[in-house]
Parts: structure tokens; C-alpha cells; sequence
């Protein structure tokens, strides 16, 4: 395993003194990593490349388990054509580019080292692969002229990492997770791996965080999802799995969203998706939702979450109103039906007959867990909801309130004064709703 040289992320200083002096702190720097981070290694393969050109590369931290492996990647949407592609080089250049990574990272919840932070894998080979794709991990893009100069390799670059950790000791059991685009590149990819690694006896799985989007409707003439999805595929020289693709022969793009590709993958996969997704939101054009027609379409939008869910046979879906969890510290905190999203996990792994039983207290969970309310927030695990104007929590009951609900009626029927309902806490508040939920 390749490793960059020392000094090396000095190489734009202007001159030979300027430049040792950088690297040297840079050693010394380096010689005191944090002992829960991750050390940065440069994909051995030098042509494929981050966006603007850049190289590309992974961190990774090696555990006490030799025999499982945990690749995580990461998500933080995409461009489709030029414009969108030229505006995310100006608002977002760290998700194009690597010239600005560290040599270490501090490793995120389900990456970290601190039992305390990860129950699950904190012994595991840790390895997270940072996004400067643009393209949902599908790419396969080498020419730098593309558009914009820009190009898009994402699918080349987890194989080639995949390589890379071959060389480095890769075996036994391999857990492929990723978030938001990160989460629908692992469904893109996760088969492709286990196909390539059989002949290494590697075992292979996959946990797909807030990646399962739906090509809904968009409102405000926004552009429908499908339609990017056409031009990202094209762009991109996208390669959804061959089977999803003879299936959608003459819309092969259509591969890129959840339901439509779920049906054709083979590997264990454990889907974890919050029912009111701020992401899927988003693209349909809802943001910050504070009219009682916009929480309409919240409801919507959920509705068709969970009926999009019905055939997924492991499943972990709270009725939050967020995106994203396990790179999150709250991915602790999560439950649905009194089961910790943690717990689940470890059900689910145990049953693939790849955790010991003693990571599982309590009794195994149910393979489905769906919130079965139909209004978001009523999980009182979910993550706070902020009003993004003032960055405050926004109140349940003000919640309740914007998606239609009589608050003075409920706090009449509870027996308790309508103002004293306004100023409870979700704590305080949802033990008294749970019930008529």
C-alpha cells in the first residue's frame, strides 16, 4: 500500500526553503494524530482523479479485528451539466477536489475507534473513501476535457481502492456502507464487489444510509429528478448494474433511484431511510416547510417513502424529518419501537452469521422496523428540527401546529391550558401524543 511522501501537500509553496520548512512541520504534525483519526493513502493508480484532475485516495485506519473491513462512503450530492457542474466548483470546490485534504481525518461515528462511539465495528479495518466524484459513485469519465475540464471516475476510483485494499490484507468480511450519495453508490456497487472479491472468499454486505431517493415530482418548475438523472448518466458515463439496465433498457438512468434498483441487487443489504428525507425533500422543492401546504407535501412525500418500501426485506426507516445518520454521533440515539438503530444493525449482521451473539442484547429485532405514524418528528428520537432562519429548535407542538393540527383542541382533550402545551418540551410532549398516534 502506497503511501505519499513526506511533505508532499507542501508541493505549492514557492520555494526549496519555504518548502522543507512545511515539511517539517508537517512530520511533526503528522507523528501526533489524534488516536481516533485516520491516516490518508493515495490511490496507487495514479490516472484516476478526483474532478478538477487532482489525485485521489482514501484514509484508513487498521483495527484489532484483521478479518472485518468496514468502507464507508461518503455522500454530498452531485452536478449533471455544465452550469450546475461550474457552480458547485465555486460553492463546494472540497467536493471536487483533493488539494486540500489532511494527511489524518477524525474517523466519524460508525468509523471511530471509541467503543463508546461505535459498539458495532470499533475493532474493525476502518476505510473511508471521500467523495470529489460529482457523480454518485458511478462515473467512469477519464478525459479531463469533459465539461468544464472536469472528470468523473467514481466508479473507477472504488475499484481501485478495492485493489489497493487487496494488497493491503483485505479479507474475510467486507462491510460496504455509504450516505446519502454515498449510500446509492454502495447500492450501485455493492453485487460488483461481491462478484470480484468470491474468488478471495471474501464475504460481502451493504448498508445504504439515506440513499434511497424517488424521481417524485418536483414543484416551482424545478427540473424533475429523472430528467438530471438522464443528463448525470450521460455525463458521467454512469454504469448502474447490468441488471437494472436491461430492465430499463431505454432509460437506463432510472437506476440510480432506490425501489427501481433494489429489485436486482443480490447482496445482503440493510437500508436505513428516514421517512420525511430533507434530500428528497429538497429536490422536490421543499426546504424548510412552514405553510400547511408545504407540510401537505411532507405528508406526501413520506406516504411514498414508506409504500416505496414495502418490498425491501431489511429495513430501518424513523419518521424524521432529516438525511443522513451514521456518520452522525446521534446514529446512537435512533430507534423505532423502542430498538436502537445500533441493535438492528447487529440483528441484521448476526443473521448474516457475521457478528458474534454478544454483540445483541436484549433479543434480536424484527427485520423490518417502519415508523408507522404519519406525521414527521413523532419519533422522540429523531434528530432536532431547527428552524434554519434562526438556527432554535423549532417546538413540537409549533410543528404540529404548521401541519394542521388543532392545538388548542388536543391540549382541551388532554386537559391542559393551550399555552402551557405551546412551551413543552418533545420530551414532555410526545409520551402525552404517542398514544394517538
Amino acid at each position: 500500500m502506497r503511501t505519499r511522501r513526506r511533505g508532499a501537500k507542501c508541493r505549492y509553496t514557492w520555494n526549496w526553503i519555504t518548502w522543507t520548512i512545511c515539511a517539517i512541520l508537517s512530520s511533526v504534525s503528522g507523528s501526533a494524530s489524534p488516536p481516533d483519526s485516520l491516516k490518508l493513502v493515495w490511490l496507487s493508480n495514479t490516472t484516476l482523479t478526483c474532478n478538477d484532475g487532482s489525485p485521489t485516495g482514501y484514509y484508513f485506519r487498521r483495527g484489532s479485528n484483521t478479518e472485518h473491513w468496514v468502507v464507508y462512503l461518503e455522500g454530498g450530492g452531485y452536478c449533471w451539466d455544465t452550469a450546475s457542474c461550474r457552480a458547485r466548483w465555486r460553492r463546494r470546490p472540497a467536493l471536487m477536489s483533493s488539494t486540500r485534504w489532511p494527511r489524518v481525518r477524525r474517523a466519524p461515528a460508525l468509523l471511530s475507534a471509541e467503543r463508546t462511539a461505535n459498539p458495532l465495528w470499533h475493532a474493525s479495518n476502518h476505510v473511508l473513501l471521500p467523495y470529489c466524484s460529482s457523480d454518485m459513485w458511478s462515473g467512469t469519465r477519464t478525459a479531463t476535457h469533459a465539461v468544464g475540464g472536469f472528470s468523473f471516475t467514481g466508479r473507477l476510483i472504488v475499484e481501485g481502492v478495492l485493489e489497493d485494499l487487496l494488497r493491503a490484507g483485505l479479507s474475510g468480511r467486507l462491510m460496504f456502507v455509504g450516505s446519502s450519495a454515498g449510500g446509492t453508490g454502495v447500492m450501485l456497487h455493492v453485487d460488483a464487489a461481491r462478484r470480484a472479491l468470491r474468488s478471495k472468499r471474501i464475504k460481502v454486505a451493504a448498508v445504504s444510509d439515506s440513499g434511497w431517493f424517488l424521481d417524485r415530482p418536483a414543484r416551482d418548475r424545478r427540473v424533475p429528478a429523472a430528467a438530471i438523472a438522464r443528463l448525470g448518466h450521460s455525463l458521467w458515463r454512469g454504469t448502474p448494474p447490468n441488471s437494472c439496465v436491461r430492465k430499463h433498457v431505454k432509460e437506463p438512468w432510472l437506476c440510480y433511484f432506490g425501489y427501481r434498483l433494489y429489485p436486482h441487487i443480490r447482496t445482503p443489504l440493510f437500508v436505513f431511510q428516514y421517512l420525511f428525507d430533507s434530500a428528497q425533500l429538497a429536490a422536490e422543492g421543499v426546504r424548510a416547510p412552514r405553510t400547511r401546504t408545504q407540510w401537505e407535501m411532507v405528508h406526501k412525500t413520506g406516504v411514498a417513502l414508506r409504500t416505496s418500501l414495502d418490498s425491501v426485506r431489511t429495513v430501518y426507516a424513523p419518521a424524521c424529518l432529516a438525511h443522513g445518520a451514521l456518520a452522525r454521533p446521534e446514529w446512537l440515539a435512533i430507534n423505532v419501537s423502542g430498538i436502537s438503530l445500533p441493535r438492528a444493525l447487529a440483528c441484521w449482521e448476526r443473521r448474516l452469521g457475521r457478528a458474534k451473539k454478544t454483540h445483541v442484547r436484549g433479543g434480536c429485532a424484527p427485520r423490518r422496523l417502519v415508523e408507522i405514524c404519519s406525521w414527521p418528528q413523532c419519533n422522540g428520537s429523531c434528530p432536532r428540527l431547527r428552524d434554519p432562519r434562526t438556527g432554535e429548535e423549532v417546538a413540537l407542538a409549533t410543528l404540529l401546529q404548521s401541519f394542521g393540527m388543532d392545538v388548542h383542541g388536543a391540549a382541551a382533550a388532554m386537559g391542559i391550558d393551550a399555552g402551557a402545551f405551546s412551551r413543552m418540551s418533545h420530551a414532555e410532549l410526545f409520551p402525552l401524543l404517542a398514544p394517538h398516534v
